[in-house]
């Protein structure tokens, strides 16, 4: 009797410790995500991330997460990434990513009306400066309220 109740605990042990296991990812050294204001996106708001990096070796790639949901008026969506450097400078870009294709179905993975997209958007990068880095995320769709982006976030993996 014992053994059956061990079997039957067992199996649901196993996979939820195998999930858990699948969901780590090493490469991952930094990972945030905030929530959008549930009215919408200020055209003035600006979201910002900080991290320190020591090895001005190392090569990484850059994440831009989005969730949405499909109160969103557009297909695509374009923000300015902002990046500054421990001594000051600051190096800026255009990064426009698709959230629903041609024919109007939503991109991404999720249930119901609530979509998640990782967008790949900056490869090789290097942090040349040891000290902390400050990145900046500031929606470009020209609205001051903009609906329906219900989280927006940076991913930094090491190659």
């Amino acid at each position: 009797m014992h053994t059956k109740i061990i079997r039957k605990l067992s199996l649901p042990f196993a996979l939820m410790l195998l999930i858990g296991l699948m969901a780590c990812n090493p490469q991952v050294v930094f990972e945030q995500n905030k929530k959008v204001d549930a009215q919408g996106w200020e055209f003035t708001h600006i979201y910002e991330f900080q991290e320190t990096f020591t090895d001005t070796i190392a090569l990484y790639d850059l994440f831009l997460n989005v969730r949405n949901n499909t109160d969103y008026p557009y297909s695509n969506f374009i923000v300015f990434f902002e990046t500054e450097f421990p001594d000051g400078r600051i190096f800026r870009d255009t990064i426009e990513t698709i959230l629903a294709d041609r024919g109007g179905k939503w991109t991404g993975t999720g249930f119901g009306n609530i979509k998640t997209n990782s967008f790949h958007f900056r490869k090789d990068v290097w942090f040349p400066l040891e000290g902390e880095y400050i990145f900046r995320i500031e929606q470009a769709m020209r609205r001051e309220l903009l609906p329906g982006i219900t989280d927006i976030g940076l991913r930094i993996e090491r190659k």
